[in-house]
């Protein structure tokens, strides 16, 4: 069934979704106010890095046998796009796989709309965006064959209680797949994020959106985050297999894919 909507603690002014404690309020604020710079922050810090990672970490989203039955059904394969943002991977998914419809979700309404106006042609068409909450999302048990996301699941208030609905919402033998930036554990990949988040990263963002505190508290959350390989397990546990873990640009960044299993007890119980 469709869960409606969160009844959590806070909403912040000028959105439309409810996050379940202080932290997501904080976070969906912080968002919203650095969404008009987000982008160039991003081209400028990573030098146009994070465009070849998305193109990279998309390019197998959609097994050919969800698409091939999506197809024999008549129908179009969905993907979700989980904390889109301001849609680049939304627009790098319909890129690579044009005939699905894509959905952009996310809690921060500034920058959804910041992404909508990036969108032209057939983007219009395929791409849509839908206010949503990680922790509680708006969509039927099994009803996406793939799921995306980039950066956001370190910005989760509840990592289990979030794994445990993207899941859910997963057909059997849906991928699942996470670009993020996890706890480094190499000497070489924590002199790197150290330097770069001490110093590229609050001047150029700081700079970028007029936001310092968002680009000081961005480097806390990677030292606060769990490692990749704690993550992998996190998978496991929650119905999830065929685990993989790329590592990307020494380890800065990794991605992860997952195969939602047939039989996991994620599913909500009917009312």
């Amino acid at each position: 069934m469709t869960k409606g909507p969160s009844h959590a603690t806070q909403l912040a002014p000028g959105e439309h979704v409810h996050t379940v404690d202080d932290h997501g309020a904080r976070v969906q604020h912080m968002f919203s106010d650095i969404a008009h710079g987000y982008d160039r922050a991003n081209r400028i810090m990573s030098l146009g890095t994070d465009i070849r990672w998305r193109r990279q970490a998309v390019s197998d989203l959609l097994p050919d046998e969800l698409r091939a039955a999506a197809e024999a059904a008549g129908r179009r394969p969905r993907l979700l796009d989980l904390c889109a943002g301001t849609l680049d991977s939304s627009i790098e998914i319909h890129r690579q796989f044009p005939t699905a419809d894509v959905i952009g979700g996310d809690f921060s309404a500034k920058m959804l709309a910041r992404g909508r106006e990036k969108l032209r042609g057939a983007e219009r068409e395929r791409i849509t965006t839908r206010d949503m909450d990680a922790h509680d999302l708006p969509e039927d048990d099994q009803s996406l064959d793939g799921m995306f996301c980039a950066f956001g699941v370190r910005n989760l208030s509840d990592l289990d209680r979030a794994t445990a609905e993207m899941a859910r919402c997963l057909r059997p033998g849906g991928r699942l797949t996470v670009l993020e930036f996890f706890r480094p554990q190499g000497l070489v990949t924590r002199v790197v994020h150290t330097l770069h988040n001490r110093t590229v990263l609050p001047i150029v963002g700081w700079a970028a959106t007029g936001n310092l505190g968002a680009y000081l508290y961005l480097p806390r959350s990677i030292g606060d985050f769990v490692t990749v390989d704690e993550y992998r397990a996190l998978l496991e546990r929650h119905g999830f297999g065929d685990v993989t873990l790329t590592r990307l640009t020494l380890g800065i960044a990794w991605v992860v894919r997952a195969t939602r299993q047939p039989h996991t007890t994620t599913e909500r119980a009917s009312a």
